[in-house]
């Protein structure tokens, strides 16, 4: 006769799912959490515009109101303001903000902010901390984004 029965001496065959089922529905809220964040934080309302190389001889009206401000990103996430003449390096999105708003004031850019596209041309090795930080940095001031992407042929 021994003190602990022979039940408790056998090896069991089954193997315990509790804790791997609780550490994978800690994982799925983990990873739903920061799916929603991402997209609350990134994906707000950012429209790709299409830029259209063909020569169109129709122009309407609304064309000729609408200013257009051309900024890109490079590889190295450097900000440029293009132009039609030329191009001019810019060192941070607050350079950006305090150009457009300078503008804004002097009249150079419609007092209708809806009637100023800025389209932002980015290089697809860019680092997208540059371009969030510039796209919210635009949106901060009331303007709205637009990036270009340019189909490949």
């Amino acid at each position: 006769m021994s003190l602990i029965p022979e039940e408790e001496l056998k090896p069991s065959n089954g193997v315990n799912f509790a804790p791997m089922i609780d550490f994978l529905f800690l994982m799925l809220a983990l990873f739903a959490t920061l799916a929603l964040t991402r997209a609350a934080l990134y994906d707000s309302s950012i429209d790709l515009a299409q830029v259209k190389t063909e020569n169109s001889n129709t122009s309407s009206l609304n064309e000729k109101e609408i200013y257009k401000i051309n900024l890109s990103i490079d590889t190295n996430g450097n900000y440029r303001w293009v132009t039609e003449f030329s191009e001019y390096q810019l060192q941070s999105p607050i350079q950006v903000q305090s150009e457009i708003s300078k503008q804004f004031e002097a009249g150079l850019i419609p007092k209708d902010k809806q009637n100023t596209l800025v389209l932002l041309h980015i290089d697809r090795m860019a680092p997208w901390d540059s371009v969030a930080r510039l796209i919210f940095a635009i949106k901060e001031i009331g303007f709205e984004v637009h990036p270009i992407y340019e189909s490949e042929k």
